[in-house]
């Protein structure tokens, strides 16, 4: 009696790249940089390594994908996004809010602040350090403050969202014990954003 035939195996399609991105983007926001390598990712996905070689010579390679990922986002065109506010006050505040509400954002530049002096992160970490404090300045500019004050209010704000997502990282208990992030953004909009002529921020 012939042996029965065996079943053929079903082909499998490799994972997009955007998929390998996105989990080692999660993967860092969790673990941090270090901790991106291909066979956890393979299982956590549900594939083998072959998929990942489809896509990346290395693991490095993917670090690299997810950091340009990320930094392509954040380059995203903000005044498309924002610029049909036309007080200042109120874009500023605005602008303070959705920064500090996109959380996983938050988490992920938390995670590469870590990992600052990888020669892998510093560049895209510097890009958008550099870029940010600019947008601030210019944002707090446009509300009559001197260079000086506009620069120095802007790197008060990157400090409190830095310093804010760092400890949420790593103490996210006792951020969240003690912090209601409206009343917290609020406060640092009360403090940072100065009032208008009628006396309203």
């Amino acid at each position: 009696m012939p042996a029965p035939s065996k079943k053929p195996r079903r082909p499998t399609t490799p994972l997009s790249p955007e998929v390998w991105v996105k989990a080692a983007q999660a993967l860092i926001i969790r673990e941090g940089v270090s901790a991106v390598a291909v066979e956890p990712l393979a299982q956590v996905l549900g594939v083998t390594k072959g998929s990942f070689y489809w896509h990346f010579d290395s693991r490095d390679a993917l670090i690299r994908a997810a950091l340009v990922d990320w930094e392509q986002d954040q380059s995203a065109d903000v005044v498309t996004r924002y610029g049909g506010i036309t007080d200042p006050r109120r874009r500023l505040r605005v602008l303070l809010f959705a920064a500090f509400e996109d959380v996983e954002n938050g988490l992920f530049f938390a995670a590469l602040a870590v990992s600052g002096e990888d020669p892998r992160v510093a560049p895209f970490l510097r890009r958008a350090t550099e870029r940010r404090l600019a947008f601030g300045a210019e944002a707090f500019l446009a509300l009559g403050l001197t260079e000086t004050e506009a620069r120095q209010r802007a790197l008060l704000a990157y400090a409190a969202y830095a310093g804010y997502f760092q400890l949420l990282r790593t103490t996210p208990k006792a951020v969240k014990a003690v912090t209601d992030l409206s009343g917290y953004v609020r406060q640092l909009a009360d403090a940072l954003v100065p009032p208008g002529p009628s006396g309203k921020a």
